[in-house]
């Protein structure tokens, strides 16, 4: 079979990142014979199947966690990721009072938003991934498995996290399908598809490397962290939204970098120009100096971004520099006697880098204990071979 399978992961509300890649794949013309996703990525999957874009968008766009829980008591929240340390007591009170959080709401809005009809019509095949509980037993469907009225029961039962109400259908009880399979390739897999898209929300994919047989397999995911399972921050579920667009354009070959984004002919010129080894420190570099990941760099605009913020921190460095005691670090490293550096990112990165200009104009060979500086080496190095005036 030589049609495009499409997989979705589970994640919460990074689940907007699919949006973003769902843009990518419309301005590339990209269609699929199935669409399958696990939790979020099952939502997802049924906007991808059976929903116009633009409605998915509204939806996601004007997202409120009122519209995805419903709470027996005013919100007290600490922090909007509903899912942080901050709101813990709150959760708990909640769980208890309610058996569990209350997923009407959610289930509401998927109804206004997800077409059953337009599914079970659509030439594009529909599925999902869920398991029965105790017994975990997976329970990948196609729309064709699941009885006509229940679509939404059963998204819902692929999205049933532990700490939510229970889902149960007919006498059988659910829950998320990620414990089983987060990124439901397998489901394309025996559908017979061998060119598959997995997109996953995770920072640190677990599909790669697992396909062995003659399946071409394409994945998007990002490489940082793209933050909380239940954070509906306005400003996040842009980021994310935007990272998907980026890193699908840059797994289908449309535009190029590890964290940051390049057009094709500015990652070369930047990799010629500097190295490969010193390209990624300046990409680590930016990382540390947290430069938005959001936009397309030319050559010249990224390394005008990095010099100038090398720059800012710099000055901060040397105006905090009795404050933040380097004299006497720089005196402890020497003596070996240093065992933990209590330093933010970016200051830790210039202390790094003075550290490396004394032992350069010394002659000595000091050893600076990597232990202290960790993944800032490359990025000390980089900084290094930009001057300070362009």
């Amino acid at each position: 079979m030589s049609g495009l399978g499409l997989a979705l992961g589970g994640g919460g509300s990074k689940g907007v990142y699919q949006i973003g890649v769902w843009r990518a794949f419309r301005e590339l013309g990209l269609h699929f014979e199935a669409i399958v996703g696990t939790s979020i990525g099952a939502i997802n999957a049924a906007l991808m199947v059976g929903t116009d874009y633009e409605r998915s968008l509204e939806l996601w766009q004007n997202l409120q966690m009122e519209q995805c829980l419903a709470f027996s008591q005013n919100q007290d929240l600490k922090s909007a990721d509903l899912l942080s340390l901050k709101n813990a007591n709150f959760l708990a009170r909640e769980m208890f009072n309610q058996g569990g959080l209350n997923t009407q709401p959610l289930r509401d809005l998927l109804g206004k938003y997800i077409s059953e009809e337009s599914i079970r019509s659509s030439s594009v095949r529909f599925g999902l991934m869920t398991a029965i509980i105790p017994e975990l037993t997976p329970q990948p469907l196609w729309i064709d498995q699941i009885p006509p009225g229940q679509l939404i029961d059963f998204i819902m039962a692929s999205a049933h996290l532990p700490g939510l109400q229970p889902v149960k259908i007919g006498d059988r009880r659910f829950i998320d399908g990620g414990v089983i399979e987060n990124v439901p390739v397998s489901m394309l897999r025996r559908m017979g598809l061998r060119r598959i898209i997995a997109v996953d929300l995770e920072q640190r994919p677990s599909l790669r490397g697992l396909i062995d047989d003659n399946t071409q397999m394409t994945f998007i995911h990002d490489k940082q962290n793209l933050g909380g399972f239940l954070d509906l921050t306005p400003e996040i579920l842009q980021r994310n939204q935007q990272l998907g667009y980026l890193d699908a354009m840059k797994a289908l070959g449309q535009l190029n970098g590890e964290f940051y984004t390049f057009k094709p002919s500015d990652y070369d010129a930047l990799a010629k120009q500097y190295g490969q080894d010193n390209f990624f420190g300046l990409e680590q570099a930016a990382l540390v100096y947290e430069i938005d990941r959001c936009i397309v760099y030319t050559a010249d605009e990224f390394i005008e971004r990095i010099r100038q913020r090398r720059n800012e921190v710099q000055r901060i460095y040397e105006q905090k520099r009795q404050a933040l005691q380097i004299d006497n670090k720089l005196r402890a490293v020497a003596s070996g006697q240093l065992k933990i550096l209590k330093l933010l990112p970016p200051m830790k990165l210039a202390f790094l880098m003075e550290l490396m200009t004394i032992v350069q104009q010394s002659g000595h060979a000091h050893k600076i204990p990597a232990r202290l500086f960790s993944n800032l080496d490359a990025a000390a190095k980089a900084l290094r071979a930009i001057p300070e005036d362009l």
